[in-house]
């Protein structure tokens, strides 16, 4: 097949590729990344480019999809525009994934400094002509000696393999490094001051990482980006289609997530000072394809009923045995998985709370593109998730995007008209989730979307506020208008798109409401409402109130817990006791499945709708 070369600029990156590929694909296998939260089908729109020569005509795709003008211009999706010739094009700063808000911290957590991971020194008594003396034997008559003095008798062939040369390098003195009670490594002399390890949330749009030092348990750095998975799909079903069709598939996407760690414990380690052979253990949390996807294990038949995953966990490995790049001799622990679409990022969550020890109800939701939630008391817990899709995170939404530079983050009313505010505070070129819901909330308050998410017409709602900003087409419906982009171009929010938030808000509230009615309360007998993750700390409660997302409880009821996984892990790397109870919750807490239920069906279709005002 002829090879053509490809450019992409600004980057002024090119190199030869086969005829006929994608221009996302070429994009790809150069490392860079535009925006694709559909996994390069078409349906997104959001990876747009100018193509200044050498690709096929537009594809019906893109003629649906782009607009005459912006086709005039060149404006082209990348991954419908394939390469025929050789080609130049430029990659819009809307199409990239740079500057994006993620979420790094969450509730602190109050469990006291007792880490799993310990070093101890020792001093091995030296052997004795005549006497009958063996240089592991001694090493574990020391350990035994000491505190916590059980030690299994399993040991990694590699500290076999070291302990002669290791005992005599430092005249008898060493190191010893355990993991719940096994011994990892022996080091010649007194290392105890370098002890680290890593807490890491495995998202399915962002990774977050924080280095902790286990001596003070001290926070020494943080860092998160992108997934790096995100170009094969913006949810993990989408990935998990893409591995499916993919040879290979489930390779790539475990390397990619596993470099992507390794890049995170780079930077963690620059900005603390130390050395990565100084991290021995990693503490690992994400939603149930995630921790598949990170293990390297198939998760094909979770994607499909009966939803089976592979494994619940705990999980704990050499580090090695899957790249993470720390100490040779670390290991990765995973947290236990509660069902299957409720992940180990939610046992971690738990963790950080008191549910199972409180006499009143509380509900915890995590808000992403699969939605988790759990109910319960000392009572007992019960948790479900339902597949809430990606639209809160802006995309199939027209004018959606990611919480990143230039998006609108939040809307208010101000003297009878919209005012705005932008991430960065730059000028507009789109509208972010929490944006998106306090519009909506806006609209709905204000009757410009009535209870079955129809935008109004002009002349139904005639001086009323905002009207001015409603407009009409036959092609198109109507939309409200939301901020100027160009002399003629608008940010719009379009009768679709508050179609595809309705489906979104209901996969949340239904799922809820069933959870509700297993236990036989009404909303008012729940005294708190956790929001977890990242989008969720970013809304008002009011407004998830207003548009029927949470139960209706009054406001106050609401609290924000950021980043609650990553905490999590935090906690449990730095405590046996918040280990033991993550481990403990992930037995006790009671799975209810939504898929087949004839009463999940109708609660979905009730929850389209918003609460009358």
């Amino acid at each position: 097949m002829p090879q053509r070369r490809v450019t992409f600029l600004p980057d002024r990156r090119s190199s030869l590729f086969d005829e006929g590929i994608s221009l996302r694909d070429a994009a790809l296998e150069l490392g860079i990344v535009i925006e694709s939260s559909c996994a390069g089908i078409g349906t997104c729109g959001e990876c747009r480019v100018e193509c200044h020569a050498g690709g096929t005509p537009p594809s019906s795709t893109e003629l649906d999809v782009l607009s005459p003008d912006e086709l005039a211009r060149g404006i082209r999706l990348s991954c419908q525009a394939l390469v025929q010739d050789d080609c130049t094009c430029t990659i819009l700063p809307e199409s990239r994934t740079a500057g994006d808000q993620i979420l790094e911290h969450g509730v602190a957590s109050s469990f006291a400094l007792d880490p799993d991971c310990t070093k101890r020194p020792l001093h091995v008594p030296p052997p004795r002509l005549g006497e009958k003396y063996f240089d592991l034997e001694a090493l574990l008559s020391a350990l035994v000696s000491g505190p916590r003095a059980a030690v299994s008798a399993q040991l990694p062939l590699d500290v076999m393999r070291a302990v002669p040369s290791v005992l005599r390098e430092k005249g008898q003195s060493i190191t010893a490094v355990l993991d719940q009670q096994r011994l990892l490594a022996i080091e010649p002399g007194d290392t105890a001051s370098l002890l680290y390890g890593v807490a890491v949330d495995i998202g399915t749009t962002t990774v977050v990482a924080k280095l902790i030092d286990l001596r003070t348990g001290d926070v020494r750095a943080v860092s998160s980006a992108l997934n790096a998975q995100e170009p094969y799909g913006a949810d993990v079903i989408t990935r998990t289609k893409y591995l499916i069709e993919h040879p290979g598939g489930l390779a790539a996407l475990q390397r990619l997530i596993v470099e992507q760690i390794n890049r995170l414990v780079a930077e963690l380690c620059d900005k603390a000072g130390v050395s990565r052979s100084g991290i021995y253990k990693a503490v690992l949390v994400g939603n149930t394809i995630m921790q598949h996807l990170a293990l390297g294990i198939d998760p094909r038949h979770l994607a499909a009923a009966p939803y089976t995953p592979a494994l619940q966990g705990p999980v704990t490995i050499p580090a090695a045995d899957i790249g993470l790049s720390i100490n040779q001799a670390g290991v990765a622990y995973f947290l236990p998985n509660l069902a299957c679409f409720v992940g180990s990022d939610i046992t971690a969550v738990l963790t950080t709370l008191n549910l199972e020890e409180s006499s009143d109800l509380q509900l915890v939701v995590d808000i992403g593109t699969n939605g988790e939630m759990v109910l319960g008391s000392k009572d007992g817990l019960a948790c479900c998730s339902s597949p809430a899709g990606p639209a809160w995170e802006g995309a199939s939404i027209s004018w959606g995007m990611r919480a990143a530079h230039g998006a609108i983050e939040r809307i208010d009313l101000s003297d009878g008209d919209l005012a705005f505010r932008t991430i960065g505070n730059l000028s507009p070129i789109g509208i972010c989730g929490s944006g998106l819901m306090d519009l909506l909330a806006l609209l709905v308050r204000n009757g410009i979307v009535d209870t079955t998410g129809r935008i109004l017409n002009g002349d139904e709602i005639e001086g009323r506020c905002l009207g001015t900003r409603i407009v009409s087409s036959r092609e198109r419906g109507n939309n409200f208008r939301v901020a100027a982009v160009g002399e003629d171009k608008w940010i719009e929010l379009t009768q679709r798109d508050v179609r595809e938030l309705q489906l979104a808000k209901s996969a949340i509230a239904s799922a809820i409401n069933i959870l509700m009615k297993e236990r036989g309360i009404t909303p008012g007998d729940i005294s708190r409402v956790h929001i977890a993750g990242a989008f969720g700390n970013h809304i008002r409660g009011q407004d998830a109130i207003d548009i029927g997302l949470l139960p209706g409880v009054p406001a106050e009821r609401i609290h924000f817990i950021g980043n609650a996984a990553v905490a999590g892990a935090e906690a449990v790397i730095s405590s046996r006791e918040a280990r033991r109870k993550a481990e403990a919750l992930a037995a006790m807490v009671e799975y209810v499945e939504l898929a087949g239920r004839q009463d999940f069906q109708e609660e979905f279709s009730s929850a389209l709708l918003f609460p009358e005002r």
